[in-house]
């Protein structure tokens, strides 16, 4: 029998994504993953206060146009009683359109800070990543791991209560697009594919009435904060899948002394294909989000071998920089988490 807590942990899942039902056709994998993101507590910084030292997983979603990543993350805003701030991405965005600016006003003699729209957000959507510039890129890395802005001599502090949520479009790689960051692709827990709808479900968009629907606010952010930390202490994870998910991490790794890294891979693939690895990011949001799944989707309070490997490709995919020849010889990113799982024993 799971502690009340828990039982209200997986009670509000069940909420939350019956709701979303209500808005988005289909994508029940894109959902499951979503709210385990958005349920977990992962560490992050050395806040002064311990409550702000924690936060939710990051979800980038990547997808072509038209399949619902935009109008998903809009939705999971609408589920929480949260404040929302969408940013577009675009070539000419600059840092300040991000996290604001200081003005000088000739008036007073001294300069004001007004602070952009991430500031205020707890849920912010960073829509079509891909067309920021790398300069422009970099006003997430401060906002996305500590959750703070600094303009001058002043730093802002984000909500605690913060998720966000990155879609880009894999289709677009030409002009006005850039690559994202490695800095930036590691700051979010995780990376999601979102696909076409089956048959059945894309039928369903043809009597589907946007006017009807009516998304609800089901929980404050505070409450949502306390389920995560009663999550993280109250389901399971034995040391050997720790030891687990270490060894998982590790094996993305290629020798490579020239980054001081002399272990070898246990996946051929790894030591072939493979220009970096994951970094420690990938073992410190793993063991959370695994810890989230078992609970949510099981309704277990303790992680089995199944919840981490579940996990894998949206732990590890957006991890992994392959060589060039990887392409040319036809292997994927899918094709390496694939060996790792396989190669990696269970304990």
């Amino acid at each position: 029998m799971l502690h009340p807590n828990l039982q209200e942990a997986v009670a509000l899942y069940k909420a939350l994504k019956a709701e979303a039902d209500k808005g988005v056709v289909g994508l029940d994998a894109v959902k499951e993953k979503t709210f385990i993101a958005f349920m977990s507590e992962i560490p992050t910084t050395l806040s002064a206060r311990k409550e702000r030292r924690v936060n939710a997983g990051l979800v980038w979603y990547r997808g072509v146009p038209g399949v619902g990543k935009t109008y998903m993350a809009l939705v999971l805003a609408k589920t929480t009683e949260t404040q929302f701030a969408r940013i577009q991405g675009r070539a000419d965005l600059t840092p300040g359109d991000i996290v604001g600016v200081e003005i000088f006003n000739p008036k007073t003699g001294e300069w004001e800070k007004r602070p952009g729209p991430v500031v205020r957000a707890n849920i912010l959507l960073l829509d079509e990543g891909n067309r920021i510039s790398p300069k422009s890129q970099s006003a997430f890395l401060e906002v996305n791991q500590d959750r703070t802005v600094t303009l001058g001599d002043y730093t802002f502090e984000l909500p605690e209560f913060y998720f966000a949520v990155m879609t880009t479009n894999p289709v677009e790689t030409g002009e006005g697009t850039f690559p994202l960051s490695a800095a930036n692709a590691d700051r979010f827990a995780f990376l999601i594919d979102v696909g076409y709808l089956s048959p059945d479900e894309e039928r369903k968009l043809i009597d589907f009435d946007i006017k009807a629907v009516e998304i609800l606010p089901l929980v404050k952010p505070q409450r949502i904060i306390e389920l995560r930390s009663v999550i993280a202490t109250g389901v399971a994870l034995h040391p050997s899948l720790k030891k687990y998910i270490r060894r998982l991490v590790r094996a993305t790794r290629p020798f490579s002394p020239d980054i001081h890294w002399y272990e070898h891979s246990p996946s051929p693939l790894v030591e072939e294909f493979v220009e970096l690895g994951a970094s420690p990011r990938a073992t410190i949001a793993w063991g959370p989000t695994s810890r989230v799944r078992a609970l949510l989707v099981r309704e277990d309070d303790k992680v089995l071998p199944e919840d981490i490997q579940a996990l894998a490709k949206n732990i590890l995919s957006h991890r992994l920089n392959l060589k060039s020849r990887a392409r040319k010889a036809g292997v994927t990113v899918e094709d390496v988490v694939n060996e790792i799982i396989e190669r990696v024993p269970i304990p």
